[in-house]
């Protein structure tokens, strides 16, 4: 993704920034984990859901879990975010 895009983002979308890191760059977390730590079920998975449409966020579903996973832009997003102090 071109870094304009991740800019836009950035600057429109402050809650799936908060989404991104959340998930963090470490191990995937599964959905309900992760929207029980944002404090937000409904709004929280629909910002998930637009962040897998985006293409940040990766959702692989294991037996019955879901587990998220930030994708290269993903972390790239993160990454800018913490260098700017978003």
């Amino acid at each position: 993704m071109k870094e304009a895009k991740l800019l836009k983002i950035l600057v429109e979308e402050k809650s799936l920034v908060r989404l991104l890191k959340t998930l963090g760059t470490g191990k995937g977390y599964p959905t309900r984990e992760l929207l029980t730590k944002l404090g937000a079920y409904g709004y929280g998975h629909k910002q998930l859901l637009k962040a897998q449409k985006r293409g940040l966020v990766a959702r692989k579903s294991v037996k019955n879990k879901v587990f998220n996973n930030l994708t290269e832009d993903g972390k790239k997003l993160v990454k800018l975010a913490r260098e700017i102090g978003v």
